[in-house]
Order: structure tokens, then C-alpha cells, then sequence
């Protein structure tokens, strides 16, 4: 008797090993089927080897097994094969005992499909749980980094690439596009991600390969100027009018995120989207604050083509709600370090940003060039006695357009005080220097002011001196500032309506 156990214990084993090296090789329901079988042939094993003494026990396991792979079929077809076998091997044909096999049978699929759904709802729970936890770790680490700058650019970095990076909510793509001083426009700012699926995949397997976290990706974006360069070129050429009623008016009208699954082709603004932007499916969530309309956030998938669900428009709103107000408080320090920087009568830079503007440049104009302009309005007391302060105030405000629009792009003019205004020129000569002046100079006196027919030279001039570092060779700030002081002076002695350089 001892022999024929360890027999089939051997021949159990033996089976085991078998179907444990066919279950890699084959497919799910066929290492079912084998399952199944190797049972079958084990009870067929204990029926030679113990003439089916223990078949009353194996048979339940068979019938278990089944239940497991096949579940309601299982549970019926093996409970009549297991009856089948035992009337077949033992002459016992009594229905009482199918019926309990069958009872037997369903007591087992319940059992295991009470214990599935324990199982899937516990996989859900720890699901949604991992993916909490994640989002949190994104708003921690997106909140630190938003606190760390009031620089408008490297905030809307930090804001896309949390919304699109593997470590943050994993999008394919976004955009910003935020509303103009007007408020009639959403112009584009900027934009993370693919233009298309192969430059994807490309950015993704470099992710990969290299382990980036959320903090080496937003580095990464601030440090790589041809990051999205196709992207942002494409974005920053975008000007949505908000006096139409399309998909990003009612964005902001509703305040709630818009989910669009497919393109309505009566939108232009949309269709606009669609084609620059292989657009399909995308969601756009509105950045408010306190009842202010600041922009638009835009996220899609063009790679894998994952649909946007709405547990993913759940992840993104706290983090659209958070970069609002960031981007608003960015807004409100601009405006207040403009207030300090700009006059508030002109728009022009002030005195102050005058003097660290010039000491900035200096130093470096030492082995290069700077130019300076100081200018200031012709009997502009005797404008003021005869018409009054007010009409003053809307010449040093025409004049100091007129001054913008004679200069180049690179040029800054500045209101140094009063009627005194000075344009600092980096890297230009005198003999260029004196031929923007004589540019404002002319500028001005064809200019038509209020009341300038009752100057004294008949019309509203100005006089100008001007200086350059290339004369004065190792010269301060306040050397620059003076040596056209007096050049000024020169022009007012030598008739007014003039330049005199240095």
C-alpha cells in the first residue's frame, strides 16, 4: 500500500511538472483545458492505482478546479462529468449524490465569484488610491516650484509640464493661450508636447532611458530653448476673438471644463485647432480666479490615442484652478513692478529704471558701445502759463509716443523728469546716435500738438544733446549723463530746435 502512495505521488508530481512547463507555452484557455485534464487523469491514476478509494474527495477538487476556470459552465458540466465517473467506476448511481456535487458546484462559484469581486473592488480602491496619491505629489511638487518664480514664462513651463510628463498627469500635449489687456482676445503663450506620434515616442523612450522626474522635466524645458519649437511657433501665432461665441467663449462663459469628442465643423476657432494641431478629442479647462477670466488650458493625446476620461478632467482641475491663480498673481506683481519702473503719465520707463538700466549697460559698453540721448521740450513752461497743465500733460504724453516711434526696437526711452526725456542707445556710435536724434528732432516739429502753433518758434520743438561712451573712453554713468547735460545746454544756447553732440 505504502508503494502505490508513493506511486501516486510520483505520477501527481510528474503531471504537475508537465502542465507547469506547457503553461508558458500555450494559451490561457488551453492551460484551462490542461488543468482540467490533469485532474481527470489523476483520478483515472488513483482509480488504478487505490481502485478508487479516494475518489470521493478528488472528485469535489475536479469539480473546483472547474468552477475556477470555467465558472457557471464549469460548475455544471464537471458536477455531471464528476456524477458520471463515480456511476461509471463504482456502480453508484444514486441522483441524491449529482444533486450534491451540483449544490457543491454552486457553493464553489459563488464562493469564488464573491472572492473576484472583493478582489477587483480592492484593486480599484488601491488604483484610485496609487493615482491620488500621485496627483498629490504633483500639486506638491508643481505648488512648490509655481512659489519659487513670478517669472511668467518659467510658471507656464512648470504649469504644462505637469500637466503632460509621465511623473505628472501623463498628457500628450498642452497649451495656454491667456486673454489680452482688452479682454476681447485669448492670444497663445505656450505649449508642451508632440506634433507627431513618431517625435513622441522619441521624447518618451528619452524619458525612459534617462529616468527624468517631474522637477528634471520642468529643468529641462526651462533650459532647452528648441524644446516644442514647432509647437510654440504654431501656438504663439494664435489669436482667438472672444466676441464670437466658439468653443473657448463658452469655456469661459460656463467656468467648467469643455470635453470635445469630436470636431464641430460650424466652429471656425475649432477647426482652427483641428488643423493646426491634428486635433480629435480634447479637453479645455478655464483658468479663473475670483470671478477673473485669466485664460485657457488645452490638453489632447495625439500619440497613443488615449481618450480623455472623466476621472482625467477631475486630475487636472485642481491643478487648472492652482496655475490661475498663479498666473494672476504673476499679472498683479508686473503691474506693481511696472508701477515702480514706468511712468505713470507717459508709459515711458522712469528715472529709476534709468539708472539701473544705464549701470547694467556700462560696464559692458566699456569694451563696446553706448549712446545717450537727453531731450527736453522748448519753452515748455510758457506751453504750461498759456494753456494751462492739463494740455501740458497731453503733450509730454504725445511727445513721448513721437519718441517711441523714432527709435529702434532695441532703443529704450525713459521720462527723466518734468519736460526731460533721454533715450539710452546700446551699441550705437555717435554719428549714428546724432542721426536718431535728428530723427526726433524732425519727428517732433512735424508732429501737430495742441496749441504748439502758440510756441514761441511757431509749433512745439524740442533740443537734444547727445553723448557716447567711444568719447569719453573709461567714463561712469554720471560722466555719460552729464557730458549731455551739457550738450543739451549747447543745443538751448545755440536757438533751441536743434542737436548738438559732444
Amino acid at each position: 500500500m505504502i508503494m502505490q502512495y508513493i506511486q501516486f505521488i510520483v505520477y501527481t508530481l510528474t503531471i504537475a511538472l508537465i502542465i507547469n512547463y506547457l503553461r508558458f507555452k500555450v494559451s490561457d484557455i488551453l492551460n484551462k483545458w490542461m488543468l482540467v485534464g490533469a485532474i481527470l487523469a489523476i483520478v483515472e491514476i488513483e482509480g488504478l492505482l487505490f481502485d478508487f478509494l479516494h475518489t470521493n474527495w478528488i472528485l469535489p477538487v475536479f469539480i473546483g478546479i472547474s468552477v475556477l476556470c470555467f465558472h457557471a459552465y464549469g460548475a455544471v458540466i464537471s458536477a455531471c462529468i464528476a456524477w458520471l465517473l463515480l456511476v461509471v467506476q463504482t456502480d453508484e448511481s444514486d441522483l441524491f449524490i449529482l444533486l450534491i456535487y451540483l449544490i457543491f458546484a454552486a457553493v464553489v462559484y459563488l464562493l469564488s465569484n464573491y472572492i473576484s469581486k472583493l478582489q477587483t473592488q480592492s484593486d480599484e480602491w488601491l488604483n484610485k488610491l496609487s493615482e491620488n496619491s500621485k496627483q498629490l505629489n504633483v500639486f506638491k511638487e508643481v505648488s512648490t516650484s509655481m512659489q519659487q518664480t513670478l517669472n511668467l514664462k518659467k510658471l507656464l513651463r512648470t504649469i504644462l509640464t505637469s500637466v503632460t510628463a509621465g511623473y505628472g498627469l501623463g498628457f500628450n500635449r498642452a497649451m495656454i493661450l491667456l486673454i489680452d489687456d482688452s479682454g476681447s482676445k485669448l492670444n497663445g503663450i505656450m505649449g508642451t508636447g508632440p506634433m507627431t506620434v513618431e517625435e513622441g515616442y522619441a521624447v518618451w523612450d528619452r524619458i525612459t532611458k534617462n529616468k527624468y522626474k517631474l522637477m528634471d522635466l520642468i529643468e529641462i524645458k526651462e533650459t532647452e530653448q528648441s524644446a516644442d519649437l514647432l509647437l510654440n511657433e504654431r501656438v504663439e501665432r494664435l489669436e482667438i476673438s472672444l466676441d464670437e461665441p466658439n468653443f473657448l467663449y463658452k469655456t469661459l462663459e460656463r467656468g467648467s471644463p469643455l470635453h470635445i469628442k469630436e470636431i464641430d465643423t460650424s466652429d471656425k476657432a475649432l477647426l482652427l485647432f483641428a488643423h493646426q494641431f491634428n486635433m480629435s478629442e480634447l479637453a479645455v479647462f478655464p483658468l479663473i480666479t475670483q470671478g477673473i477670466k485669466v485664460g485657457v488650458l488645452i490638453i489632447d493625446n495625439p500619440v497613443n490615442k488615449r481618450p480623455i476620461t472623466a476621472n482625467d478632467i477631475d486630475s487636472v482641475i485642481p491643478l487648472a484652478n492652482q496655475a490661475a491663480i498663479a498666473i494672476q498673481h504673476t499679472h498683479l506683481y508686473t503691474k506693481i513692478e511696472d508701477m515702480a519702473l514706468k511712468d505713470g503719465l507717459t508709459g515711458l520707463f522712469n528715472q529709476r529704471a534709468f539708472q539701473t538700466l544705464l549701470e547694467q549697460h556700462l560696464p559692458v559698453s566699456r569694451q563696446g558701445l553706448l549712446s545717450l540721448i537727453l531731450l527736453d521740450i522748448d519753452y515748455f513752461k510758457h506751453f504750461n502759463d498759456t494753456n494751462g497743465h492739463l494740455l501740458g500733460n497731453q503733450v509730454l504724453i504725445q511727445l513721448a509716443d513721437v519718441i517711441q516711434h523714432s527709435i529702434q526696437e532695441h532703443d529704450v526711452a525713459f521720462r527723466f523728469g518734468g519736460e526731460e526725456f533721454v533715450v539710452l542707445l546700446p551699441h550705437t556710435n555717435k554719428e549714428n546716435a546724432v542721426m536718431v536724434a535728428e530723427q526726433i528732432r524732425s519727428n517732433v516739429e512735424n508732429t501737430s500738438f495742441p496749441c504748439g502753433e502758440k510756441q514761441p518758434l511757431g509749433c512745439l520743438t524740442i533740443s537734444l544733446g547727445v553723448a557716447s561712451s567711444e568719447e569719453l573712453g573709461s567714463s561712469t554713468s554720471f560722466d555719460l549723463v552729464d557730458t549731455a547735460d551739457q550738450a543739451l545746454y549747447k543745443a538751448k544756447e545755440s536757438g533751441r530746435n536743434t542737436v548738438v553732440a559732444s
